[in-house]
């Protein structure tokens, strides 16, 4: 039994460092020069953090590539998207899961057939409505087709079905609607899968590139991922700067799974209330 023990912590300490060794060679080689990240690049001295760390590459991002200006706007674009992802995707859940109607089985097949369609294969129908709609090169425009998502619908329908329906049926008994039950009981007993989708819909708005370069027209909406790739042209490869930037859009992120992993990992050990 100890054996097994040992070469299962083993195991799980070789599977966390394949997600923790490119995090820590991003940050590792931010502080460091072209010249020394190329020479090393494919040696074990990539991973080996510098005597003399260089925190040029973040200044000359910050006033080179305007960081703040990018960051604001996918700040913006972050916030407004996950606002509107919890709620929406959570109404469409809340209705497929706990309400009795004729049309909700082929809804339910509807939503898992859209979980499964590429986003590249509707993106220009979903520009040509937005152009229809006048949102190009604005924060609506970049959040606001993307808060629909099937699969965070199917996340909500999964922990609403665990649901007791007797809560509902009190409820009724007491005269609430439908509307003022979700609001008032449902909502409130979500917390964990809301920040699942949160932090979801977060990381994924945070690190769009596709949907912002069809949107965007210039610097003033334009969002995180299009200012990295300017970084890299034909002519040379800014290495040290990219690392940088990568490295202070990547700390965002991990603030905000910091911040809700408690609910995080309460909304994947459970689905429901049993009752």
């Amino acid at each position: 039994r100890t054996t097994a023990k040992v070469v299962y912590y083993i195991l799980y300490i070789l599977i966390a460092l394949i997600f923790i060794l490119p995090v820590f060679y991003m940050f590792i080689s931010s502080v460091k020069d072209d010249m020394r990240i190329v020479a090393d690049m494919s040696t074990i001295k990539a991973f080996i953090p510098t005597l003399h760390p260089s925190w040029e590459n973040y200044a000359e991002i910050v006033g080179k590539v305007k960081f703040f200006t990018f960051f604001k706007n996918s700040v913006v674009v972050a916030v407004i998207n996950v606002a509107l992802v919890t709620i929406i995707n959570a109404m469409a859940g809340y209705v497929l899961g706990m309400l009795v109607f004729k049309e909700k089985n082929f809804l339910l097949a509807l939503v898992i057939a859209l979980a499964i369609i590429p986003t590249e294969s509707v993106i220009i129908n979903r520009f040509m409505i937005v152009n229809k709609m006048h949102l190009l090169n604005s924060y609506i425009g970049l959040a606001l087709p993307t808060a629909g998502y099937p699969m965070h619908i199917f996340l909500y329908y999964n922990h609403f079905k665990g649901m007791p329906q007797e809560l509902i049926d009190a409820a009724i008994v007491d005269g609430e609607s439908y509307n003022g039950i979700f609001w008032k009981i449902m909502l409130p007993l979500s917390k964990p899968i809301m920040a699942t989708v949160a932090i979801m819909s977060f990381v994924r708005s945070w690190g769009d590139l596709l949907w912002p370069t069809l949107v965007t027209r210039d610097e003033t909406y334009r969002t995180l991922p299009l200012a990295l790739r300017a970084l890299s042209t034909d002519v040379h490869i800014f290495w040290g700067q990219i690392f940088a930037f990568a490295a202070l859009m990547t700390l965002p992120v991990l603030i905000v799974f910091i911040v809700f992993q408690k609910q995080f990992i309460e909304s994947l050990t459970m689905t429901g209330i049993k009752g």
